[in-house]
């Protein structure tokens, strides 16, 4: 999702594809290594996170991916729906890693549902198809028996709601 915005908010040129690739590196790829880092020093006995109370590092770790992203974004002049939905994920982060723990919310259903939000209030109605891509990504989850239903429906519910609120926020703001 955050290439596409950056293809389609961004002005051609060598920007786009900076804008792009830190977004990309800072929502996904640092995140990711930070779970095999975490893993690797003994911090996290897998990087599916099962022990709950290890959850709690990771999703602080993430959040500094995040912030360090939406700063070097700001540095370059990201346009605001790229900007705007990197920087989200910073409480995301922190609202998650309160919620760890009581509760295990799934973070792939959370993730999900965010894209679906995102291209609800950025692309409006034609992207109500992505709809198909929660359902079946949190179907996956739940036949792993990774998450109960009630995990599958907390994490959605907030991914959608943080990510649409969020943006639509934003969105009122930079464009009125």
């Amino acid at each position: 999702m955050l290439i596409l915005l950056a293809v389609v908010f961004e002005p051609a040129g060598p920007n786009r594809w900076i804008v792009a690739l830190l977004a990309f590196l800072f929502v996904t790829i640092v995140p990711i290594a930070l779970l095999f880092v975490l893993k690797a020093t003994g911090h996290l006995n897998d990087v599916e996170m099962r022990n709950q109370s290890e959850r709690e590092i990771v999703y602080l770790a993430c959040a500094g991916s995040y912030m360090l992203g939406t700063v070097l974004l700001f540095a370059v002049r990201a346009s605001w729906p790229v900007l705007g939905l990197v920087a989200l994920h910073v409480p995301y982060a922190l609202v998650l890693a309160l919620i760890n723990r009581r509760w295990k919310v799934s973070i792939h259903a959370m993730g999900l549902a965010s894209v679906f939000a995102a291209a609800l209030v950025l692309f409006g109605m034609p992207a109500l198809p992505l709809v198909v891509v929660l359902v079946f990504g949190a179907w996956a989850r739940w036949a792993a028996r990774a998450h109960t239903f009630g995990e599958l429906v907390g994490g959605a519910t907030i991914g959608f709601v943080l990510t649409g609120g969020g943006l639509r926020l934003l969105q009122i703001l930079m464009t009125g």
